[in-house]
Parts: C-alpha cells; structure tokens; sequence
C-alpha cells in the first residue's frame, strides 16, 4: 500500500467535498500499522501541527485506536465552524483532558497513575465527524484510522480542574440542538475508562515519536453516540457537575 497517495485522495476528498466511492485493494490499509501509516503521510503533507489526540475503543478491553487532532480543526468554545454544504456535520459530546506536563518515550510503559498525575484540566468537549468517503459506515476497519479516525473539528469548554473524584466512565449528559435535547448519555463510552485509553495513548504516541506535550488536549469517545446536526445548527453538549461546551456551524 503506497501511504501516500492514499493520504493525497484523501485530503483532496477532504478540501473538495467530493468523497471516495470505493478504495482499491492495494490502496486499502490492511493493518492498524498500515492506517497509521497514513496519518502520518496526511499530517507530513498538510504541515499542521498536531495539538491532541482522539482515542476509543471498541469495548472496555478492546485494543483502542488513535488520531491526531490538527490545530487548524482545535477551538475553545464557543467556536463556530465553516463547513463545506455536503458535509455531514456529525457531532458527539465527549469528555476531554489537557495534559499539565510532557510524556516523553521511555523504558518504562506509562500507566493510569502517571496519566491522572500528568492532567491539568478536564473538559467538556463536542467532537465533529468527518469522512473522505461516501460510505463512512461501511468501510473497511483501517481506512477510517487513515482518514484522522473521521475527525473534522473539535471544540472544547472551560477548564475544570478538580475533577478526580467525580465519575468519569458514566457521566450523565446530553445534546442540544437549537436548544432542544436530542440525545441523553446512558452508558458511557464503549471503551470504558478513560484511564486506561491514555495510558495506552501515552505509550502508542510516544512510540510515534509524537509524545503528549504539556498543552495538548487528549478526548476520549462518544458519550452520546453520533448525531447529524443541519447547517447553520447551534449545538450544545452539557454534562451534569462537569460544565458544557457549545459550536456553531457557520
């Protein structure tokens, strides 16, 4: 598989609305590494900085998966977003975490102790699904890891720094749209704990040689599964004792 040219179908996918129907076979990614891979081509070729990082996981033991969150995509709420008229504008309410100090590569693993020690701030975050494909739901299990794992913005509110003894793994929540709620959180996300996402995130990133940076903002799934909002839509994810965070699609 030739990473980057794929990376380049891609991004002009991307840039000119006009998505990907199918994905020959030597163009497909066959293996996480080979996903990955194309990230890595997709940031080299667009030369925008990484500033976070998405990270899920099927279910609570399931090997997690990893994409960059590219500056130009990373806001502070309230943010509003240009979007191009056939985007999807998918939208997920999420918890996020800004990193207090660097986690450089080392012998040792980190682990979920080193993660709650490393983190300044935790936040109510809104994610934006994107795709370069026209069928984003029925894709082979890498391509969308190549495609920045369907990340198109993400926006975040404010800061909330003592969060450690509040419950993270089922938080309750929910989505606004026009201020009207259209989805409440019930189960948390399917890959469970945060902890365990990040330290497994810590390690993954390290090894790219992209290790987290004091700064960078880490989220980590849906709490309220996927949610198509229309043009022009104010939407608003609110968890309970936690804070809110809110966008606009211009």
């Amino acid at each position: 598989m030739d990473a980057d040219r794929l990376a380049a179908r891609l991004i002009e996918a991307r840039r000119s609305g006009e998505r990907i129907a199918a994905l020959a076979d030597d163009e497909t990614p066959k293996t996480a590494a080979e996903g990955y891979a194309v990230q890595e081509a997709m940031i080299h070729r667009l030369g925008i900085a990484v500033g976070g990082w998405k990270v899920g996981a099927d279910n609570p033991t399931a090997e997690p998966q990893a994409g960059p969150l590219l500056v130009d995509r990373l806001k502070a709420g309230p943010a509003s977003f240009a979007m191009l008229p056939n985007a999807f504008r998918t939208v997920e309410a999420e918890i996020a975490f800004i990193f207090g100090k660097d986690l450089p590569l080392r012998d040792q693993p980190y682990v979920e102790a080193d993660i709650w020690e490393a983190i300044a701030s935790l936040h109510v975050g809104i994610e934006i699904l994107e795709s370069s494909f026209v069928e984003r739901r029925r894709l082979p299990p890498n391509a969308p890891l190549g495609d920045l794992l369907n990340n198109g913005g993400y926006t975040y509110g404010p800061a909330l720094t003592d969060f450690r003894a509040l419950d993270l793994v089922t938080p309750q929540g929910f989505v606004l749209i026009d201020g009207k709620e259209v989805r409440r959180a019930k189960s948390g996300t399917p890959g469970g704990a945060p902890g365990r996402l990040m330290a497994w995130l810590a390690n993954h990133a390290a090894g790219r040689g992209r290790p987290l940076k004091r700064g960078d903002i880490v989220t980590t799934g849906s709490h309220t599964g996927m949610l198509d909002a229309p043009a022009g839509a104010h939407v608003t994810a609110r968890f309970e004792g936690i804070g809110e965070a809110s966008l606009i699609f211009a």
